[in-house]
């Protein structure tokens, strides 16, 4: 059991029932997740309802899952907290069924009961950031970078020309006449 859920759950069968899933996981349990962050604890909170749509029947899954994780800034390699919120719509597909919604990218074939935590993760890895920074105006690492820019502007010359990587092809083929 995770937080008092079982650990594996059939989509399809809660969806057909109509089931909503609201609570908690413990960010321990993935791995992944628990990978890309200073440490693993607190939790993801979950809220996700199962459901035919009434258009045409396929089975829904749709919610909100929210976890705030403690990462690296990438800027000032210091503490930072992240919030992650995943909006998930997924079409849950039995094998062989509506194949032409496969292509959206929005559906799922489900063959087999899935674990609850893996299903949530995947959700809250794609919300990761690639680099998570602080904004600049509250990184620690500000004034460094404004010393940074500062001696950037003062190294070049006030009105430099540009140089032609040609020059020195341009005098050798004047220099040959």
């Amino acid at each position: 059991m995770l937080g008092g859920w079982s650990s594996t759950i059939d989509p399809i069968q809660l969806a057909d029932k109509g089931a909503r899933l609201s609570g908690e996981l413990p960010i321990k349990g993935m791995s992944r997740l628990a990978e890309m962050c200073r440490d693993d604890r607190g939790s993801v909170h979950i809220d996700l309802q199962f459901d035919r749509a009434p258009s045409d029947g396929v089975r829904i899954m749709q919610g909100t899952i929210t976890a705030d994780v403690d990462v690296t800034c990438q800027r000032c390699m210091g503490s930072m907290r992240c919030t992650l919120t995943s909006l998930p719509r997924l079409v849950l597909l039995r094998p062989g069924e509506r194949e032409d919604l496969l292509d959206t990218g929005d559906a799922r074939v489900v063959d087999q009961p899935l674990t609850l935590g893996s299903l949530v993760e995947d959700e809250l890895l794609l919300e990761m950031p690639m680099a998570p920074m602080h904004p600049t105006e509250d990184c620690p690492a500000k004034q460094v970078i404004e010393e940074w820019r500062g001696h950037e502007s003062q190294s070049e010359p006030e009105q430099a020309k540009p140089t032609n990587p040609f020059t020195v092809l341009q005098k050798l083929k004047h220099s040959n006449h």
